[in-house]
């Protein structure tokens, strides 16, 4: 009975059996993490280049606006909500494009779990006379 307590063939499974489950989870929570972060990035460029796009155009209808930013964000397979509004800072009008997209987890610990992703853009509404 000794000399099986004795024995270390076999123990380097055995503690791999037990710390590979964890570093699996822990990667895999890493990459959605990573995911989520870029997701959120793109999703502020994605807004942020439509703003810039109403302010080249900026006859660009509202219709356009939400096509514009729903092809930039189709990639994710979210829906975004986007309200375009006009405001006036002095003496300048600007529309305002706010968007929210819901991003959801999809592993532990956050499994499931959803956060909300908000950007704005403004773009001045400028009338060149040549």
């Amino acid at each position: 009975m000794r000399r099986f307590l004795r024995q270390t063939d076999g123990i380097s499974a055995v503690e791999f059996s037990i710390v590979a489950p964890i570093f699996i989870i822990f990667m895999l929570w890493f990459f959605d993490v990573s995911y989520s972060l870029y997701v959120k990035n793109s999703f502020h460029h994605a807004v942020g280049t439509v703003a810039r796009g109403v302010y080249l155009d900026p006859a660009t209808a509202e219709a356009e606006i939400k096509e514009d930013m729903d092809e930039w964000i189709e990639k994710f397979g979210e829906e975004v909500i986007t309200t375009i509004t006009t405001e006036t800072v002095g003496e300048i009008d600007y529309r305002v494009i706010d968007a929210k997209m819901t991003y959801t987890y999809k592993t532990p610990p956050f499994s499931g779990k959803s956060i909300t992703l908000e950007a704005k853009g403004r773009a001045p509404i400028l009338t060149y006379q040549l």
